[in-house]
């Protein structure tokens, strides 16, 4: 059985290495990063931010159907220079590649960021007991440059559907912890993402009959203050981990 050939851009980071175990038996894996052995099968070294070496990766897969776009500067306190270059320039040049080559679906790794002075602004951010709960459709809130540049990757996607008709799913991603344990932070009670509530929740969203869809990404954790509701009904997701059980 053949698998559809799925690119995780930014393979090398936390999350990256997460999906790429998990969806490995499901689609047939290629990575790119900006620092990467090409020798290796199925990898490629490229700048997100240089437009030819996305556009090259993208043209040497041959019918690369889906793209999981991770890349860029994933720091929440990142300066507009970086975030301009590398998340704003870097998710343009991937949907243009991804123009260019036909790719049917993007998954698109934008950030609990795009609302967070819902949680109050530095330096009293993330202070607040009890944030109100935060649905997809109210209105943007960025805490930072960060935020920022994820807001308008999402607004990237939404254009180059209504104008190309690539589909997106834009995930708004929470607290996705290297040794998966959620305990060490009292907020990461309400944002933690545990890995294998990742990978579905990607999976789903990959291969799930949506056109373009907003949604957080977070566990079915108590004390969650993100609203799901719109992914459970439209792709099912059903996350299974919850921060408060792992205490």
């Amino acid at each position: 059985m053949n698998h559809p050939k799925l690119l995780i851009t930014g393979h090398r980071g936390l999350v990256g290495q997460v999906l790429w175990h998990g969806l490995k038996d499901t689609f047939e894996l290629y990575g790119v990063d900006l620092h990467e052995d090409a020798s290796k099968e199925n990898l490629f070294q490229a700048n997100i931010a240089n437009p030819d070496e996305v556009d090259a990766v993208f043209k040497q897969i041959s019918q690369l159907s889906h793209v999981v776009h991770l890349a860029g500067d994933p720091r929440a306190d990142a300066d507009w220079e970086s975030v301009w270059v590398n998340n704003i320039a870097g998710t343009k040049n991937v949907y243009e590649a991804a123009k260019t080559c036909g790719i049917k679906r993007v998954v698109f790794a934008s950030s609990n960021h795009v609302t967070g002075a819902y949680e109050g602004l530095p330096p009293s951010l993330h202070t607040r007991p009890t944030p109100i709960v935060i649905r997809p459709e109210d209105p943007i809130r960025p805490d930072g440059f960060y935020g920022v540049s994820k807001a308008a990757g999402e607004a990237i996607a939404r254009m180059y559907y209504e104008l190309y008709g690539i589909e997106s799913v834009c995930l708004r991603i929470g607290t996705v912890l290297k040794d998966d344990d959620p305990t060490r932070n009292p907020r990461h009670e309400s944002t933690w993402l545990s890995h294998r509530d990742l990978i579905q929740l990607v999976k789903k969203c990959l291969l799930a009959d949506v056109k373009f869809a907003v949604y957080y990404g977070v566990s079915n954790n108590r004390r969650r203050f993100w609203n799901i509701s719109n992914a459970e009904a439209e792709i099912g997701y059903r996350p299974e981990s919850d921060a408060s059980r792992n205490s």
